[in-house]
C-alpha cells in the first residue's frame, strides 16, 4: 500500500497538472465550425476593437477637439487623396460607450470611395473628456457642428449615417442640424424609426435594417411610405439577408465581439447599399452649389 504522504502529493501533483491544462485552453468563435465552439487559444485582447487602417487609406487624420455641455470631446476626421473640398460622411453612433475606432471598418469603406468621414469618441470614451451615461443627443449634436466647420469638406454635400439609438438623436433634434447645415441625405443604420418618427427627417433618406428585426414592417416598408408620403422625396429601403441588428453578417454563424476580426464581418450588401445611395445623392449636386 502507497503512504498517504506519497498519495497525497500525487494527488496533489495530478490536480496542478490538470489546473494548468485548463488555464492554457480557452474558446474561440471558428466559423468553419458553423458557430460551434471549439478548443483554441483565448484571444489576447478582451472586449477588442478594431485599429482603423487607415494610414495608406486617407490623406489626414485630423484630430478635433469641441465642447459639449462643460465637457471636452474628441472627434476625428478623416480625408481622402485628392483635390477638396470633399463631401463629408459624419456617424452619429449606435448605443454603449462606443469610441470611434468601433467605426473605423466604415471610415475605410467611406474613404475609399471618396468621403471624408467624421467620428468621435463619446464622453468617457477614447480621448474624450467626461464620464460616460449622459448627454449623448447634446454631444452628437456639438460633434456634427463642430464637423461641418472644418475646412477641406464641401458643406453643400454633407450626408449623415445615424445608427441604432443614433437614428433616435437625430430624429428628435433634426432641426438642430439642419440649422447647422442641412444634409444632402441621411443613411438610418439599424434603424429605430416608425412612421411618427422619420418624418421628422426632411432630407432624403435611405433606411438599412437586418432582415432579423422584429419589427421590420414597421421600421421598413411603412417608415419609409410614410416619409414619401409626407416630402414627396425618393426614399428607399434596403432590407440586410442573414444580418444581426448592427448590420454584421451571421449567415456562417454568431458572432464573437471579443475577437478583433469580427469588424471583417460586417454585410457586404448593406455597405454597398449605403455607398451607391450616397454616391448617387453625390453626383446629383455640383460641388458647392448649395
Amino acid at each position: 500500500m502507497m503512504p498517504c504522504s506519497r498519495l497525497m502529493r500525487g494527488l496533489i501533483a495530478l490536480i496542478l497538472f490538470g489546473s494548468l491544462l485548463a488555464g492554457c485552453a480557452g474558446t474561440e468563435w471558428n466559423p468553419a465550425e458553423s458557430g460551434r465552439a471549439v478548443e483554441q487559444p483565448t484571444p489576447l485582447l478582451a472586449d477588442a476593437l478594431p485599429t482603423p487602417r487607415l494610414k495608406d487609406i486617407a490623406a489626414e487624420r485630423r484630430e478635433v477637439r469641441f465642447v459639449s455641455g462643460d465637457v471636452e470631446l474628441a472627434g476625428e476626421l478623416d480625408l481622402p487623396p485628392g483635390a477638396g473640398p470633399h463631401p463629408l460622411a459624419f456617424i452619429i453612433h449606435h448605443s454603449g460607450p462606443v469610441p470611434r475606432d468601433s467605426y473605423g471598418y466604415l471610415a475605410e469603406i467611406l474613404l475609399r470611395a471618396g468621403y471624408a468621414v467624421f467620428r468621435f469618441d463619446k464622453r468617457g470614451t477614447g480621448a474624450s473628456g467626461g464620464v460616460y451615461g449622459c448627454c449623448e443627443g447634446d454631444d452628437a449634436l456639438a460633434a456634427y457642428r463642430a464637423a461641418v466647420a472644418q475646412p477641406g469638406i464641401d458643406r453643400c454635400r454633407i450626408f449623415i449615417i445615424a445608427q441604432s439609438i443614433g437614428t433616435q438623436h437625430l430624429a428628435t433634434r433634426f432641426e438642430e442640424y439642419a440649422l447647422a447645415q442641412a444634409p444632402l441625405g441621411v443613411a438610418l443604420l439599424s434603424s429605430l424609426l416608425h412612421a411618427r418618427d422619420i418624418v421628422r427627417i426632411q432630407a432624403p433618406i435611405i433606411v438599412i435594417v437586418a432582415d432579423s428585426e422584429p419589427e421590420l414592417n414597421a421600421i421598413g416598408p411603412e417608415a419609409v411610405a410614410a416619409h414619401n408620403a409626407r416630402y414627396g422625396l425618393v426614399s428607399t429601403l434596403y432590407v440586410a439577408e442573414g444580418a444581426e441588428h448592427t448590420l454584421f453578417d451571421i449567415r456562417d454563424g454568431p458572432i464573437d465581439w471579443t475577437d478583433p476580426r469580427w469588424v471583417e464581418r460586417y454585410h457586404r450588401g448593406a455597405m454597398e447599399a449605403l455607398v451607391q445611395q450616397l454616391d448617387a445623392w453625390r453626383v446629383a449636386r455640383a460641388p458647392g452649389s448649395c
